[in-house]
């Protein structure tokens, strides 16, 4: 017994390393494409501009997600280790010919179509100039660089290079901000769709020397067989299916957004931008750890340990995401004006912006639960699942959005939601009906996949309902904080708007998060212990080492490289 709870504790450690490696990466990301999104926010507002440049990115997002997910590096990397180095020369040289190949044609196919398919889901948008259809086929680029990127990442990551990795969609956004402010000014909206293929450019380019270095791509790639290339595509297609039915969903969402205000197509993207700063550095963060782990203990027959593991991560993320839920309910207005309000993104588009971010956040623990059991059911070999949910959830998305915008013409609904929501009087709000439909649907979808979860596994549920509710408890107090602490500083006011906004939310967001780690203190909740432990241990350069043999694998196929757009 004492053995086994050494092992878990030393998994656990090995968790928590894993997770700061990969958080910090996402917050460095995450922290520049906040900068891209406050230049794009004061050049242009929640304008038809950028409705314009978020439709355009839908189908080669969608493209990207579906391609991208075939050279997935879940699929490559085990492909790679269990090859001598010789052969893993002569399969990656397989694999980017056959995907380069396959991306040519699509990417032609997509170029040719764009113009009926553009004319059928933003009738509004595809105006007699055809920029919508320009800026799509510059795009379109962006999915051919991308996908070679994910086969370079397979290499970069089995030779353990995880800071030239995390290098990567820092490029992409660095790429995104030049179109805005270089590309822009020379060529007009067509700039800011080649900053996107800049970044993803030098996204799959950091990759190359090392990658040479390593010794691949001396001589021109050869196609060596189709068997092979065969064999990782039918081993890659249920998770590109299921990968792709988030993207379906966002266009679904986006074509919606185009037949209301102009401008909601911006407002939305503003908002699930922001949402998926913390989706990306603590759902995302855990369930890419607890990967390799999960794996390996499937390959061990080691069934308990495996439902252990992903309650371990389960119970971590919502120990940090539901007070982070809360904080965000309560500081919304000060978030996206300090990040956002600027130039002209005026009160409007922050009121709509805030709003809408307070409904895709109140989804944020059941987004990154999906991520950590969709990617347990992968370690089990069962992609089916994953699969199926994942569509339903996007058809759902897809129908509830928009029952939600005809109902909204009801005069009566409307004036409830926005007092209920606070933007009484904002014209434009309906585009609220569509983050309200996201948030439902993510977590119908979760509970379904955390109820089959149980039935098919066993075990999880009873590991995580104390956590849960504990979670909870620290949420509610940390958020009732907040915003008693948010009346008590509201006459602190400064000469810059900005400074006053800001002094205030952060103020009373440390006064809340200092209340949630009291509350998680006095309950002695096992997360709070473990998390500090590991934030002691490595403050005090203790060594902490993830368990031999035991990867960190992280990949951008999932979405943008660095996030949505």
């Amino acid at each position: 017994m004492n053995r086994a709870f050494q092992f878990l504790s030393y998994e656990v450690r090995g968790l928590h390393v894993a997770v700061y490696i990969l958080a910090f990466s996402a917050l460095l990301s995450s922290l520049l494409a906040l900068v891209r999104d406050r230049l794009m926010a004061h050049a242009f507002g929640a304008s038809a501009t950028l409705d314009l440049y978020y439709a355009a990115f839908r189908i080669p997002d969608l493209i990207f997600v579906a391609m991208g997910a075939l050279v997935s590096v879940y699929v490559l990397i085990p492909e790679l280790t269990k090859r001598l180095p010789e052969d893993q020369r002569a399969y990656i040289d397989t694999i980017l010919v056959g995907f380069s190949a396959l991306a040519a044609a699509v990417s032609v196919v997509a170029a040719i179509t764009a113009p009926f398919f553009l004319a059928l889901l933003f009738p509004q948008l595809n105006t007699a100039d055809g920029e919508l259809v320009l800026l799509t086929r510059i795009m379109l680029l962006q999915p051919f660089f991308l996908g070679l990127s994910n086969i370079l990442a397979a290499i970069t990551q089995v030779r353990a290079r995880y800071a030239l990795y995390a290098l990567s969609p820092l490029l992409y956004n660095l790429g995104i901000i030049a179109g805005v402010l270089f590309l822009y000014p020379l060529w007009g909206t067509a700039g800011l769709a080649a900053g996107v293929v800049l970044g993803a450019f030098m996204h799959f380019a950091i990759q190359i020397p090392t990658s040479y270095g390593d010794g691949f791509f001396h001589r021109l790639p050869r196609f060596t067989g189709t068997k092979v290339l065969f064999e990782t595509v039918f081993t890659s297609v249920p998770r590109a299916l299921a990968l792709s039915m988030n993207q379906v969903s966002f266009l679904g969402l986006t074509a919606l957004a185009a037949f209301l205000t102009s401008g909601s197509i911006a407002v939305f993207m503003f908002a699930y931008n922001l949402q998926a700063v913390p989706l990306a550095i603590v759902g995302a963060s855990y369930s890419v750890a607890a990967f390799p782990t999960l794996a390996a203990a499937i390959a061990r027959g080691e069934r308990s340990a495996f439902v252990s593991h992903i309650a371990t991560a389960a119970r971590h993320i919502f120990f940090w995401s539901l007070p982070i839920t809360a904080l965000i309910i309560v500081l919304r207005a000060h978030i996206v004006r300090v990040i956002l309000g600027s130039g002209a993104f005026d009160w409007t588009d922050t009121r709509l912006t805030a709003a809408a971010f307070a409904l895709l956040a109140v989804s944020l623990v059941c987004q990154g639960l999906t991520l950590l059991l969709v990617r347990g059911y992968y370690a089990a070999g069962r992609s089916f699942v994953p699969f199926i949910v994942a569509g339903l959830s996007a058809l759902g998305t897809i129908a509830l959005g928009g029952l939600l915008v005809g109902f909204f013409k009801n005069e009566w609904l409307v004036e409830l939601s926005q007092e209920v929501l606070r933007v009484a009087g904002v014209p434009g709000s309906s585009v609220l009906t569509l983050a309200f439909a996201y948030s439902f649907i993510a977590v119908i979808s979760t509970l379904i996949l955390v109820l089959h979860f149980e039935h098919r596994f066993g075990g999880f549920l009873r590991s995580v309902w104390r956590s849960w509710g504990e979670s909870a408890l620290s949420a509610f107090v940390g958020g009732a904080v907040t915003y008693i602490v948010l009346i008590a500083v509201g006459p602190i006011t400064f000469a810059s708007t900005t400074l006053s906004v800001f002094t205030r939310g952060f103020v009373g967001g440390m006064c809340g998060v200092a209340a949630c780690a009291f509350v998680y203190w006095m309950l002695g909740n096992g997360e709070f212990k473990e998390n500090a432990s590991a934030i002691h241990d490595r403050l005090w350069r203790r060594p902490i080492a993830a368990r031999p043999g035991v990867a960190v694998v992280a990949s951008a196929e999932e979405g943008s490289p660095a996030g949505p757009q």
